[in-house]
């Protein structure tokens, strides 16, 4: 008994140990080969390769049209599965062709169709003691980043073709061999939006997540930084990386951008969910490139152009909403630049992404970086306009430029409100209230403008910082109103499903909490000051999704 005790000891000593340097990376010699080859335009089946060579070609302009990988991992309780998006095929997943494993053809043969993007992944007891990672050629882009895992690599959306592929296996939490392939850049894992609010201004915000550039390029001589268009080319698009987030129902993205005559930029997003499939394998499920329109100062700027409708998000005029109660966890976006004549071209100078969860109990945390004093807070003396006493024709539609020009005013642009109505007028959807565009125009007259998610610190810090906010809210003014509003004593419309104000201070009386507002749908200028019970604003921006148009 004693000797089979001892015998179990070190056997569980050697496991042990075993198991420290697999993660340490000292048996990182010991990592299973991955063998691969690929079936190449006009070359038909190369030899295989293995552990990071090149297979396919880079700077021939010639589609992979197949591929099959295996494994020599006689060691480990250890396979290997993965799918291509075929051109007129799609992701094999999604048909009856499915997954394929272990050395079987993933692709076409004698069809001619391309391949545009990869997903692999690593089965088995030992899958988690390893990290399979793949590096694409792709048309237009050239060597993407790396990635791994079952993450999607390529273009699949695009129509690009794949040209040349790198696969190597490594120990759990390696980084890919940047000495033995010949990657343009290091591999750099994908980055977290932090809490619900993510802004890319900067050149090196542009670069330093960059997937793609094609027919772009990022300058340093706009703003803080632009993507704008190759000299010569009259379109472009700029991919994001892929960015972590928490789990999310919706989001709006918002944009900054000089448009010249002719020219305009279509942003477009697509998200992803964690999805397990029938083998109770990971696998991400992204939706199709969801377009927020096409935007220009000089255009019939409007949302609906594009695809609008997936089946895991549709984009509902200026928000994306993920479908059927799911929820996204990664998002990555790209901006389609347009121009009418060689040598001109927009600048694209912020892309604002904010997030919201509105499941109960997952709502997303907002991050904040400073610690501002938020009491006695000041009263900003925003100009006053009333939405009612401007052109009958668009008056009772027209609360959210209106309340865009009060804040425009306060910084001293003055326009009227029917000039920004018709600056943010979103032809497609035939309002002037498209979020996005709204603050698409406050900067287009230089400002820094995105759309958020907030909350009433956020309000209270934007205050304190003397910047006043646009919020949307929904309500009716009296208890005695038909209909399951929130209530607003005092407010100078009977009901609104929905209304933007602008929010100017906060105050207390008699130790009841108020919040300041311009409200653009008073009778008068003189009647837009008012102030609300905090609580009952609170109900009423809640009951909108506390969105928030933020201009600096």
């Amino acid at each position: 008994m004693k000797k089979y005790l001892l015998i179990q000891l070190v056997l569980l000593l050697t496991l042990t140990v075993l198991a420290g340097l697999l993660s340490s990376g000292v048996l990182a010699a010991t990592a299973p080969r991955v063998l691969y080859r690929t079936h190449v335009q006009n070359d038909g089946w190369q030899d295989f390769v293995s552990d990071g060579a090149l297979s396919g070609t880079a700077g021939r302009s010639l589609r992979l049209e197949g591929i099959e990988i295996k494994l020599e991992a006689a060691d480990y309780d250890l396979g290997v599965r993965y799918q291509t998006h075929i051109q007129n095929i799609g992701w094999e997943a999604d048909t009856d062709r499915g997954f394929k494993n272990d050395g079987a053809m993933s692709g076409t043969e004698g069809l001619s169709y391309r391949l545009e993007a990869i997903q692999i992944s690593l089965t088995g007891a030992a899958a988690d003691a390893f990290d399979v990672y793949y590096q694409v050629h792709a048309q237009n882009f050239g060597w993407l980043g790396w990635a791994k895992n079952g993450e999607s690599a390529g273009t699949a959306g695009y129509s690009y073709r794949l040209e040349g592929i790198h696969i190597v296996i490594l120990p759990k939490g390696s980084s890919p061999p940047t000495g033995t392939v010949d990657q343009l850049t290091p591999f750099v894992e994908r980055q977290s939006v932090p809490g619900n609010l993510l802004i890319q201004t900067t050149a090196s915000d542009f670069n330093s997540n960059a997937l793609g550039l094609d027919r772009v390029a990022i300058v340093s001589d706009a703003g803080d930084g632009a993507i704008v268009l190759n000299n010569g080319n009259q379109a472009g698009v700029y991919t994001s990386n892929v960015f972590n987030t928490s789990p999310f129902t919706k989001a709006v993205l918002s944009w900054n951008a000089d448009t010249p005559a002719g020219s305009l930029v279509q942003v477009e997003a697509r998200v992803c969910e964690n999805a397990v499939d029938a083998n109770g394998q990971s696998t991400e499920n992204w939706s199709d490139w969801l377009s927020w329109g096409r935007w220009g100062s000089s255009i019939n700027r409007a949302s609906g152009i594009g695809t609008t409708d997936s089946p895991l998000a549709k984009l509902d005029v200026d928000t994306l909403v993920v479908k059927n109660g799911k929820t996204a966890n990664k998002i990555q976006y790209r901006v389609i630049l347009h121009s009418g004549s060689p040598g001109i071209t927009p600048n694209l100078r912020l892309v604002a992404l904010a997030l919201r969860n509105q499941n109960p109990g997952q709502e997303i945390t907002k991050v904040f970086y400073d610690t501002p004093n938020l009491f006695n807070l000041p009263v900003l003396n925003v100009p006053q306009l009333s939405q009612m006493v401007r052109d009958p024709a668009i008056a009772d539609s027209i609360c959210s430029p209106t309340s865009v020009t009060m804040m425009l005013a306060y910084y001293g642009t003055v326009v009227q409100p029917e000039t920004a109505a018709w600056g943010a007028y979103d032809y497609g959807y035939q309002d002037f209230g498209n979020w996005p565009f709204n603050t698409a125009y406050a900067a287009s007259l230089g400002y820094q403008a995105y759309v958020d998610y907030s909350t009433i610190e956020g309000l209270k810090r934007e205050i304190v910082g003397g910047h006043p906010v646009a919020v949307a809210v929904a309500y009716k003014n009296s208890a005695a109103v038909s209909g399951n509003l929130p209530v607003i004593d005092g407010a100078p419309i009977r009901q609104t499903p929905g209304h933007l104000i602008v929010v100017c201070g906060f105050t207390q009386e008699n130790g009841t909490d108020y919040i300041i507002i311009n409200d653009p749908a008073a009778a008068s200028n003189a009647g837009v000051r008012v102030k609300y019970r905090l609580d009952q604003f609170a109900a009423a921006w809640a009951e909108s999704g506390n969105i928030a148009y933020i201009i600096h």
